[in-house]
């Protein structure tokens, strides 16, 4: 949709944003570099980030060898004064939430215009000057023409399908034409709010969110992020497996390596509008791509009596680390790698749907 798929400028994360044109490949996601060269010769030691020390793991998290506790999901996000829920699907920033729905109304109002013959997608500057008459244009509903049959009866709540039936055949439809925005609250649009991570199960997790925002919502729950060692040793549970079920690999256990990926569905490219808020709602082979926390039960890493759940797939999760790096995978990464997927390409003003986190705390005597 030529609609700049991330947020990567050098500046400070608090002030001016900036938009970029670089693109991930494809099912691998980000798939970019998966190490720093020389980052082993370059980096210096920092000190950790302390919470308070917990005598017991809060109920939410699971404890690691007694050393550290994390979260027993992945983080939904709450605003940290009113304990409102934050839409999942925009970035958990006011200044980005703006940025993105601006965006992307705008770019979802001229789809539907172009695909309907409106205006001009060839038109001079790419029919800029179109824009305010194509705004208008965003309410207008979808009906499909003759010989046109969309999957599950009908366009269900929201608008959101992936495929239809054109005369027998399997087709594309025009997704930015039927395909809503995501709602976001009400009282979410211009506050300065300020996220909170939660842990719980059943909801879905938090995506779109830099590296700059995480930290701090881990921050406002007494917590903090989890530094790589953590994170990859809690991940692979008690018996130190590379995945969280065991040795071997197994498709499908963790909700990873989808045949099919959410931008190609919906924009026909997989390297193509990666800040755009519907996603994390694309529904592959009748489910949605993003499972709600905890929805693949298989996927746990298993410490005592307890477990933790999707650590590999489902979102990437930010890690503590200067530079920018998150582990895991997301739900259509191509890697086999389980706990040891990383990737560190992105600096912490970066983010698209695919990023999310969870926090770590710190046990009393443990340190």
């Amino acid at each position: 949709m030529g609609v700049a798929g991330f947020i990567c400028a050098a500046i400070e994360p608090s002030e001016a944003l900036a938009t970029g044109n670089t693109k991930k490949k494809g099912k691998q996601g980000k798939g970019h570099k998966h190490g720093r060269p020389g980052a082993a010769a370059s980096a210096t030691a920092r000190p950790i980030e302390r919470t308070q020390p917990y005598d017991s793991c809060p109920p939410e998290m699971v404890s690691v060898r007694g050393r550290f506790c994390i979260d027993r999901y992945e983080a939904a996000t709450v605003d940290k004064t009113t304990d409102r829920e934050l839409s999942p699907y925009y970035p958990p920033n006011p200044k980005l939430l703006t940025w993105v729905m601006n965006t992307w109304a705008t770019q979802l109002a001229r789809d539907r215009a172009q695909a309907f013959g409106w205006i001009d997608a060839g038109a001079p500057d790419g029919g800029k000057e179109q824009d305010a008459a194509a705004a208008q244009l965003v309410a207008v509903s979808w009906e499909p023409e003759a010989g046109v049959t969309i999957w599950e009866g009908g366009v269900p709540e929201g608008g959101t399908i992936a495929r239809a039936q054109v005369d027998g055949g399997p087709a594309v439809l025009p997704l930015g034409v039927v395909m809503d925005l995501p709602e976001v609250p009400a009282w979410q649009r211009g506050v300065a709010f300020s996220a909170k991570a939660v842990s719980r199960a059943g909801v879905i997790p938090q995506g779109s969110t830099p590296g700059f925002v995480a930290p701090e919502a881990c921050r406002a729950a007494g917590k903090r992020l989890c530094r790589e060692e953590e994170w990859v040793t809690a991940c692979k549970g008690e018996k130190g497996t590379k995945y969280p079920y065991g040795e071997q690999y197994r498709q499908g256990a963790c909700n990873v390596f989808r045949a099919d990926h959410p931008a190609r569905i919906l924009h026909g490219n997989a390297s193509e509008g990666l800040s755009d808020p519907r996603l994390n709602q694309v529904v592959y082979e009748n489910a949605a791509m993003l499972r709600e926390t905890g929805g693949s039960p298989l996927c746990k890493s298993v410490w005592g009596n307890d477990a933790i759940y999707d650590m590999v797939g489902n979102v990437d999760e930010w890690v503590d680390d200067p530079e920018g790096m998150f582990l895991g995978g997301f739900y259509s990464r191509a890697t086999r790698n389980g706990c040891e997927s990383k990737i560190t390409a992105h600096p912490l003003a970066y983010f698209d749907y695919s990023l999310g986190l969870r926090c770590c705390a710190d046990l009393a005597g443990a340190f």
